[in-house]
């Protein structure tokens, strides 16, 4: 009869000897099996230790440099049990249809189940792999390399001789061949739907949006002079396509040098790409557009109207730039805060007065005097014109402008068109000497100058462009940190021993 001082002891020796076995007795769901890719990056998964830390490392590095040389991606599953109620096919294909071992696009992939307790294994292959790597070869390998090491229980053994024995056939160069050429025809097909077509699209339709927006640009300027208008013309398409050069060297330079992003572009990232660098320059032909109605309608009500009517016709560019969606909303604000500028005015008698059109009398006259146009000249001041029915009475407002803050009222005429301390370069900087400039106050209308001071203009310094080799030491990381997305339609192999 057990005494009452080893009954406990007794009690606790049997709770964690039982404690043991359920815990190696673990039975694994696929959602508890530790990928590897995402564990540094490797491509063996031994969550029980059954192999040792040595015998991965050297595995990961053989499969590493399979994928390197075919692009056939290897995982090995190596576990004490799994779930059971599932079959060692079963968990194995689910396993390999979760992970995505293998090439989206060629399938090239092959997963080696093992379960310890079970004492069972499964092969699950890739279509792409099937042709190089068939049932039967598989099965012939596991029974040469593969059992005779497990029915010893060197697990590390038999998959090393395992893995070992498929490199040599797909390493082999006519299988080599047929690998890399099935993984470059289904890339090519790949690049065809996630980049060539989407591309192709992208460029008709940016090419009928800058075709429109264009044409409505050249029909703005049709009624200016031919010269000032092709200049004008010249000039904005020269700001877009600098816009477009500056925003694609700018791209590539910070996103893909600056970063080390070069090796990780994709061809499917590139209709992106062409899509944001087209809707930038989209913005700039829309920029240069409300530019050219600008330049064409000296009136500040007819250039609203128009820029409204243009807006209302085109408000589907947004799709194309959504960058013009800022640009009309800031639109939209102004003319807000200029509604009550183009409400009518009544006259003495109080009928209402009209408003004189100053795309057509530009000048003003006979109502504005020569200091006042100056003003609207140096965008100080707008001045909008009323005149009553009978022309007996005629209403001036001003109203600021762009460039009301840089100027001030001039002291000797009185109108807002004197300039304080504005930089003269008298004599240009240069690499070898140093420059000068005076700084004066001055009117351009009456031209009253005052003198301020002289300053100093720094001498031009050549920039050293120190391309100190910023080397990427790109250290070659032997696997990819993620599966590549394949699956598998059940092919493979699988026994026990």
């Amino acid at each position: 009869m057990l005494t009452k001082h080893l009954i406990k002891p007794l009690t606790l020796f049997i709770f964690l000897f039982l404690g043991n076995f359920v815990i190696a007795q673990t039975a694994y769901q696929v959602k508890d099996i530790p990928d590897p890719k995402k564990n540094g990056g490797g491509y063996v998964s031994d969550p029980d230790n059954i192999l040792g830390a040595g015998a991965v490392g050297q595995l990961n590095n053989t499969i590493a440099d399979f994928e390197l040389k075919t692009h056939v991606q290897v995982a090995v599953v190596v576990v004490n049990d799994f779930a059971h109620e599932q079959e060692d096919f079963d968990f194995a294909y689910e396993l390999f249809n979760t992970w995505g071992v293998g090439s989206k696009t060629s399938n090239n992939g092959l997963l080696l189940f093992i379960s310890k307790t079970r004492r069972n294994y499964r092969f699950i292959t890739g279509t792409g792999a099937e042709g190089v790597l068939p049932d039967v070869k598989l099965k012939h390998i596991a029974e040469q390399q593969l059992l005779p090491a497990f029915r010893k229980n060197d697990f590390a053994t038999g998959i090393t001789n395992t893995i070992n024995a498929i490199g040599e056939i797909i390493l082999n160069p006519e299988n080599k061949s047929e690998l890399n050429q099935l993984f470059t025809q289904k890339k090519r097909d790949s690049d065809f739907e996630n980049f060539l077509l989407p591309t192709g699209i992208i460029i008709l339709l940016f090419w009928g949006a800058f075709k429109m927006v264009d044409r409505q640009a050249k029909n703005a300027l049709k009624d200016k002079p031919q010269s000032e208008g092709f200049q004008y013309e010249k000039v904005g398409k020269g700001c877009a396509v600098a816009m477009m050069v500056t925003f694609v060297v700018v791209f590539i330079f910070i996103f893909f040098g600056g970063f080390g992003l070069v090796e990780k572009i994709r061809p499917q990232n590139i209709p992106v790409i062409l899509y944001v660098i087209l809707a930038i320059g989209l913005f700039g032909r829309y920029l240069f557009h409300i530019s050219a109605l600008r330049s064409v309608h000296n009136d500040d009500q007819n250039f609203f109207n128009s820029v409204g009517s243009f807006h209302k016709k085109n408000f589907w560019l947004i799709v194309f730039s959504p960058l013009i969606l800022i640009s009309i909303l800031m639109y939209l604000f102004k003319r807000a805060k200029n509604m009550s500028r183009f409400k009518a005015v009544l006259d003495s008698k109080g009928r209402e007065m009209v408003r004189l059109d100053r795309d057509i009398n530009i000048e003003g006259e006979p109502f504005l005097t020569k200091g006042q146009r100056r003003e609207e000249i140096v965008k100080t001041y707008d001045y909008d014109i009323w005149e009553s029915v009978d022309h007996k009475e005629h209403i001036v407002k001003a109203w600021p402008a762009e460039a009301y803050n840089s100027y001030t009222e001039c002291p000797d005429c009185y109108f807002r068109t004197y300039q304080v301390n504005k930089k003269v370069i008298t004599k240009k900087a240069t690499y070898n000497h140093e420059g000068q400039a005076k700084i004066i106050n001055e009117c351009s209308f009456c031209k009253k100058t005052e003198f301020v001071k002289w300053m100093t203009l720094a001498m031009l310094v050549k920039s050293s462009s120190s391309s100190g080799s910023s080397s990427s030491g790109s250290s070659s990381s032997s696997s990819s940190s993620s599966w590549g997305g394949g699956s598998s339609s059940g092919g493979g192999t699988g026994g026990s021993w």
